[in-house]
Protein backbone atom coordinates (compact mmCIF):
# COMPACT_ATOMS: atom_id res chain seq x y z
CA UNK A 1 0.00 0.00 0.00
CA UNK A 2 1.51 3.33 -1.37
CA UNK A 3 1.98 5.95 1.95
CA UNK A 4 -0.06 8.81 2.18
CA UNK A 5 1.48 12.59 1.97
CA UNK A 6 0.75 14.28 4.95
CA UNK A 7 2.17 15.40 8.22
CA UNK A 8 2.74 11.75 10.21
CA UNK A 9 2.48 11.54 14.29
CA UNK A 10 6.49 10.86 13.43
CA UNK A 11 7.66 14.27 11.66
CA UNK A 12 7.17 13.13 8.06
CA UNK A 13 5.19 14.35 5.56
CA UNK A 14 4.29 10.46 4.61
CA UNK A 15 1.87 9.17 7.11
CA UNK A 16 1.17 5.31 7.03
CA UNK A 17 -2.39 3.44 7.23
CA UNK A 18 -1.24 2.03 11.03
CA UNK A 19 -0.93 6.12 11.76
CA UNK A 20 -4.12 7.32 10.12
CA UNK A 21 -6.00 4.57 11.31
CA UNK A 22 -4.23 5.43 15.14
CA UNK A 23 -5.25 9.02 14.22
CA UNK A 24 -8.81 8.14 13.40
CA UNK A 25 -9.02 6.36 16.50
CA UNK A 26 -8.28 8.87 18.69
CA UNK A 27 -10.85 11.43 16.68
CA UNK A 28 -13.66 9.07 17.41
CA UNK A 29 -12.88 8.25 20.98
CA UNK A 30 -12.62 12.65 21.78
CA UNK A 31 -15.67 12.73 19.98
CA UNK A 32 -17.50 10.00 22.18
CA UNK A 33 -16.15 11.66 25.39
CA UNK A 34 -16.99 15.08 24.11
CA UNK A 35 -20.82 13.88 23.27
CA UNK A 36 -20.94 11.70 26.55
CA UNK A 37 -19.99 14.26 28.84
CA UNK A 38 -22.26 16.70 26.61
CA UNK A 39 -25.04 14.44 27.04
CA UNK A 40 -24.38 13.58 31.44
CA UNK A 41 -24.23 17.22 31.75
CA UNK A 42 -27.66 17.70 30.63
CA UNK A 43 -29.11 14.78 31.93
CA UNK A 44 -27.54 15.92 36.06
CA UNK A 45 -29.11 19.40 34.64
CA UNK A 46 -32.65 17.89 34.27
CA UNK A 47 -32.10 15.95 37.32
CA UNK A 48 -31.07 18.81 39.48
CA UNK A 49 -34.05 20.46 38.08
CA UNK A 50 -36.29 18.42 38.59
CA UNK A 51 -35.48 18.36 42.13
CA UNK A 52 -35.63 21.81 42.49
CA UNK A 53 -38.91 21.63 41.07
CA UNK A 54 -39.83 19.18 43.48
CA UNK A 55 -38.89 20.93 46.40
CA UNK A 56 -40.77 24.06 45.73
CA UNK A 57 -43.71 22.09 44.98
CA UNK A 58 -43.57 20.41 48.60
CA UNK A 59 -42.70 23.99 50.06
CA UNK A 60 -45.75 25.39 48.35
CA UNK A 61 -48.23 23.08 49.60
CA UNK A 62 -46.80 23.56 53.41
CA UNK A 63 -47.23 26.88 53.03
CA UNK A 64 -50.94 26.97 51.79
CA UNK A 65 -51.43 24.69 54.55
CA UNK A 66 -53.86 22.77 52.52
CA UNK A 67 -55.87 19.56 54.48
CA UNK A 68 -55.29 15.66 53.99
CA UNK A 69 -58.04 15.25 51.77
CA UNK A 70 -57.26 18.21 49.67
CA UNK A 71 -53.73 17.02 49.67
CA UNK A 72 -55.02 13.27 48.50
CA UNK A 73 -57.10 15.19 45.76
CA UNK A 74 -54.16 16.99 44.33
CA UNK A 75 -51.69 14.39 44.36
CA UNK A 76 -54.66 12.16 42.39
CA UNK A 77 -54.03 15.41 40.02
CA UNK A 78 -50.30 15.22 39.77
CA UNK A 79 -50.33 11.72 38.06
CA UNK A 80 -51.70 13.27 35.36
CA UNK A 81 -48.83 15.46 34.29
CA UNK A 82 -46.03 14.63 31.98
CA UNK A 83 -43.29 14.52 34.12
CA UNK A 84 -42.93 15.42 37.85
CA UNK A 85 -41.03 18.54 37.85
CA UNK A 86 -44.21 20.25 35.99
CA UNK A 87 -45.63 19.37 40.05
CA UNK A 88 -44.79 22.95 40.73
CA UNK A 89 -46.19 24.38 37.44
CA UNK A 90 -49.79 22.80 38.34
CA UNK A 91 -50.14 24.82 40.96
CA UNK A 92 -49.16 28.12 39.93
CA UNK A 93 -50.94 27.49 36.24
CA UNK A 94 -54.62 27.33 35.81
CA UNK A 95 -54.72 25.99 32.34
CA UNK A 96 -52.51 23.21 33.77
CA UNK A 97 -54.67 22.54 36.44
CA UNK A 98 -57.58 22.33 34.93
CA UNK A 99 -56.15 20.12 32.23
CA UNK A 100 -55.30 17.40 35.19
CA UNK A 101 -58.98 18.04 36.35
CA UNK A 102 -60.47 17.55 33.29
CA UNK A 103 -58.63 14.11 32.70
CA UNK A 104 -59.17 13.14 36.25
CA UNK A 105 -63.03 13.42 35.97
CA UNK A 106 -62.61 10.85 32.81
CA UNK A 107 -62.42 8.31 35.82
CA UNK A 108 -63.26 9.64 38.54
CA UNK A 109 -66.13 12.36 40.46
CA UNK A 110 -63.93 14.53 42.31
CA UNK A 111 -65.65 16.38 45.38
CA UNK A 112 -66.65 19.89 43.44
CA UNK A 113 -66.90 21.88 46.88
CA UNK A 114 -63.01 20.33 47.33
CA UNK A 115 -61.97 21.68 44.10
CA UNK A 116 -63.70 24.87 44.47
CA UNK A 117 -61.75 25.46 47.82
CA UNK A 118 -58.45 24.41 45.99
CA UNK A 119 -58.68 26.45 43.57
CA UNK A 120 -59.74 29.42 45.68
CA UNK A 121 -56.59 28.56 47.86
CA UNK A 122 -54.33 28.69 44.32
CA UNK A 123 -55.54 31.77 43.57
CA UNK A 124 -57.36 30.65 40.68
CA UNK A 125 -60.82 32.30 39.73
CA UNK A 126 -63.72 29.77 40.58
CA UNK A 127 -65.53 30.97 37.26
CA UNK A 128 -64.13 30.85 33.59
CA UNK A 129 -62.80 33.81 31.93
CA UNK A 130 -63.77 33.92 28.65
CA UNK A 131 -64.39 37.94 27.68
CA UNK A 132 -67.66 37.65 26.56
CA UNK A 133 -69.21 40.30 28.89
CA UNK A 134 -72.51 42.86 28.25
CA UNK A 135 -73.25 43.80 31.75
CA UNK A 136 -71.36 44.07 35.36
CA UNK A 137 -74.27 40.76 36.42
CA UNK A 138 -71.82 38.57 34.05
CA UNK A 139 -68.51 39.08 35.59
CA UNK A 140 -66.78 36.09 37.79
CA UNK A 141 -65.61 36.39 41.33
CA UNK A 142 -62.06 36.80 41.68
CA UNK A 143 -61.52 39.04 38.71
CA UNK A 144 -59.44 41.86 39.98
CA UNK A 145 -60.53 45.58 40.17
CA UNK A 146 -59.70 49.38 40.45
CA UNK A 147 -61.76 51.59 42.28
CA UNK A 148 -61.32 55.44 40.67
CA UNK A 149 -62.65 57.50 43.40
CA UNK A 150 -61.15 60.90 42.31
CA UNK A 151 -58.00 61.98 40.29
CA UNK A 152 -55.86 60.56 42.71
CA UNK A 153 -57.07 58.44 44.66
CA UNK A 154 -57.33 54.72 43.33
CA UNK A 155 -58.02 51.63 45.29
CA UNK A 156 -57.54 48.13 43.97
CA UNK A 157 -59.94 45.71 44.65
CA UNK A 158 -61.87 42.09 43.49
CA UNK A 159 -65.24 40.53 43.20
CA UNK A 160 -65.91 38.99 46.06
CA UNK A 161 -69.64 37.89 44.76
CA UNK A 162 -71.91 38.38 42.35
CA UNK A 163 -75.51 38.74 42.85
CA UNK A 164 -78.41 39.57 39.99
CA UNK A 165 -79.10 43.31 42.28
CA UNK A 166 -75.41 44.02 43.44
CA UNK A 167 -71.43 43.28 42.90
CA UNK A 168 -69.44 42.76 46.42
CA UNK A 169 -65.69 44.28 46.13
CA UNK A 170 -63.26 43.14 48.73
CA UNK A 171 -60.68 46.52 48.57
CA UNK A 172 -56.95 45.72 49.57
CA UNK A 173 -57.23 47.64 52.59
CA UNK A 174 -59.59 49.68 54.52
CA UNK A 175 -61.01 53.06 53.50
CA UNK A 176 -62.71 56.26 54.76
CA UNK A 177 -66.58 55.52 54.60
CA UNK A 178 -67.96 55.92 51.46
CA UNK A 179 -71.43 57.30 51.58
CA UNK A 180 -74.54 55.46 49.92
CA UNK A 181 -75.51 56.83 46.42
CA UNK A 182 -71.51 58.20 45.63
CA UNK A 183 -70.63 57.66 42.39
CA UNK A 184 -67.83 55.85 41.46
CA UNK A 185 -66.06 54.25 38.18
CA UNK A 186 -64.76 51.21 38.00
CA UNK A 187 -62.39 49.34 36.02
CA UNK A 188 -62.20 45.44 35.15
CA UNK A 189 -59.82 43.27 33.52
CA UNK A 190 -58.94 39.51 32.17
CA UNK A 191 -56.45 38.35 29.73
CA UNK A 192 -58.13 40.43 26.37
CA UNK A 193 -59.80 43.61 27.79
CA UNK A 194 -60.75 46.41 30.26
CA UNK A 195 -64.21 46.72 31.14
CA UNK A 196 -65.37 49.66 32.60
CA UNK A 197 -68.76 51.02 34.45
CA UNK A 198 -69.91 53.77 35.96
CA UNK A 199 -71.77 52.71 39.23
CA UNK A 200 -73.47 53.91 42.51
CA UNK A 201 -72.35 52.83 46.13
CA UNK A 202 -74.78 51.32 48.20
CA UNK A 203 -73.08 50.14 50.89
CA UNK A 204 -69.94 50.37 52.19
CA UNK A 205 -68.44 48.03 55.23
CA UNK A 206 -64.95 48.12 56.19
CA UNK A 207 -63.23 46.78 53.29
CA UNK A 208 -66.09 45.90 51.73
CA UNK A 209 -68.15 47.85 49.02
CA UNK A 210 -71.49 46.68 47.35
CA UNK A 211 -72.04 48.64 44.30
CA UNK A 212 -75.12 48.28 41.35
CA UNK A 213 -74.84 46.57 37.87
CA UNK A 214 -74.62 48.82 35.27
CA UNK A 215 -73.58 48.28 31.41
CA UNK A 216 -69.80 47.23 30.24
CA UNK A 217 -67.87 49.25 28.08
CA UNK A 218 -64.83 47.60 27.07
CA UNK A 219 -61.30 48.11 25.58
CA UNK A 220 -58.76 45.82 23.55
CA UNK A 221 -56.05 44.97 26.45
CA UNK A 222 -53.35 43.05 24.34
CA UNK A 223 -51.74 44.03 21.32
CA UNK A 224 -50.51 40.84 20.52
CA UNK A 225 -52.69 37.69 20.48
CA UNK A 226 -51.56 35.48 23.57
CA UNK A 227 -51.49 31.97 24.15
CA UNK A 228 -51.23 29.75 27.08
CA UNK A 229 -48.29 27.43 27.27
CA UNK A 230 -46.03 25.85 29.02
CA UNK A 231 -42.48 25.90 28.17
CA UNK A 232 -39.26 25.28 29.87
CA UNK A 233 -36.82 28.91 29.94
CA UNK A 234 -34.05 29.77 31.46
CA UNK A 235 -33.78 33.01 32.35
CA UNK A 236 -31.19 35.55 34.68
CA UNK A 237 -31.03 39.34 35.63
CA UNK A 238 -29.69 41.32 32.73
CA UNK A 239 -27.85 44.00 34.93
CA UNK A 240 -25.25 41.53 36.71
CA UNK A 241 -23.83 38.11 36.76
CA UNK A 242 -25.79 35.62 38.55
CA UNK A 243 -26.32 31.88 37.44
CA UNK A 244 -29.05 31.45 34.95
CA UNK A 245 -32.92 30.22 36.66
CA UNK A 246 -35.21 27.47 35.72
CA UNK A 247 -38.95 28.58 34.63
CA UNK A 248 -41.29 28.15 32.74
CA UNK A 249 -43.38 30.59 30.57
CA UNK A 250 -46.98 30.21 31.14
CA UNK A 251 -48.78 32.14 28.50
CA UNK A 252 -46.49 34.01 25.78
CA UNK A 253 -47.33 36.70 23.35
CA UNK A 254 -45.14 38.48 20.55
CA UNK A 255 -45.00 41.61 22.89
CA UNK A 256 -44.24 39.97 26.28
CA UNK A 257 -45.29 36.70 28.61
CA UNK A 258 -46.11 35.53 31.93
CA UNK A 259 -43.65 33.06 33.70
CA UNK A 260 -42.88 30.95 37.44
CA UNK A 261 -40.72 33.40 39.17
CA UNK A 262 -37.94 31.00 39.98
CA UNK A 263 -37.60 31.83 44.37
CA UNK A 264 -39.67 34.83 44.17
CA UNK A 265 -36.19 36.24 42.59
CA UNK A 266 -37.43 39.02 40.33
CA UNK A 267 -38.82 42.41 41.43
CA UNK A 268 -41.11 45.33 39.26
CA UNK A 269 -39.10 47.43 36.74
CA UNK A 270 -36.06 44.56 36.61
CA UNK A 271 -34.80 43.91 33.56
CA UNK A 272 -33.88 40.25 32.37
CA UNK A 273 -33.20 37.93 29.34
CA UNK A 274 -35.08 34.98 28.69
CA UNK A 275 -33.69 32.01 27.03
CA UNK A 276 -35.38 29.07 25.53
CA UNK A 277 -34.45 26.60 23.52
CA UNK A 278 -35.97 23.14 21.89
CA UNK A 279 -33.98 20.11 20.77
CA UNK A 280 -34.67 20.43 16.94
CA UNK A 281 -33.41 24.01 16.40
CA UNK A 282 -30.72 26.38 18.49
CA UNK A 283 -33.57 28.44 20.28
CA UNK A 284 -33.25 32.35 20.83
CA UNK A 285 -32.76 34.33 23.83
CA UNK A 286 -34.95 37.69 24.00
CA UNK A 287 -34.50 40.55 26.99
CA UNK A 288 -37.59 42.49 28.86
CA UNK A 289 -38.61 43.95 31.84
CA UNK A 290 -40.87 42.62 34.66
CA UNK A 291 -44.11 44.99 34.49
CA UNK A 292 -45.68 43.61 37.93
CA UNK A 293 -46.34 40.42 39.69
CA UNK A 294 -49.32 38.34 40.16
CA UNK A 295 -50.19 35.35 42.26
CA UNK A 296 -48.77 36.70 45.35
CA UNK A 297 -44.77 37.58 43.45
CA UNK A 298 -45.58 33.57 41.58
CA UNK A 299 -45.87 34.79 38.60
CA UNK A 300 -44.19 38.09 37.01
CA UNK A 301 -45.32 39.72 33.96
CA UNK A 302 -42.63 40.64 31.27
CA UNK A 303 -42.40 42.94 28.21
CA UNK A 304 -39.92 41.69 25.44
CA UNK A 305 -37.70 44.91 24.20
CA UNK A 306 -36.50 43.04 21.52
CA UNK A 307 -38.38 43.40 18.35
CA UNK A 308 -36.06 41.00 15.77
CA UNK A 309 -38.18 40.43 13.35
CA UNK A 310 -36.91 36.65 12.82
CA UNK A 311 -37.40 36.31 16.74
CA UNK A 312 -41.16 37.57 16.47
CA UNK A 313 -42.34 35.25 13.91
CA UNK A 314 -40.56 32.44 15.93
CA UNK A 315 -42.71 33.25 18.90
CA UNK A 316 -45.86 34.20 16.40
CA UNK A 317 -45.59 30.68 15.18
CA UNK A 318 -45.58 28.93 19.20
CA UNK A 319 -48.76 31.57 20.21
CA UNK A 320 -50.45 30.10 16.76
Amino acid sequence: MKPIILLSLFGSWFASAGEIAFVTFLIILMSSVIVYSYFFYKKKQRLEHAKLMRRKYETYLLKLDFSDEELSLIHKLTTFLESDELCYHMLTNKHLFLSCVSQLKNTDKPDKVLLETIKRKLNFSTREVNGNYFSSEDLPAGMPALLILDDTKKISASIKDNSKSSLNLKLNRIIPPLREGTTLSVYFHDNQKIFTINTNVLEHREDMVTISHSLLKSQKRRAFKRSNVKLPVVIKHTDYEEIPMHSYITDLSEGGASLENPDFNFKKNERLTLFYHTDTDDGFHIRGEVLRLSAKGRIIHVKFFDRDLTIRSRIKTIVN
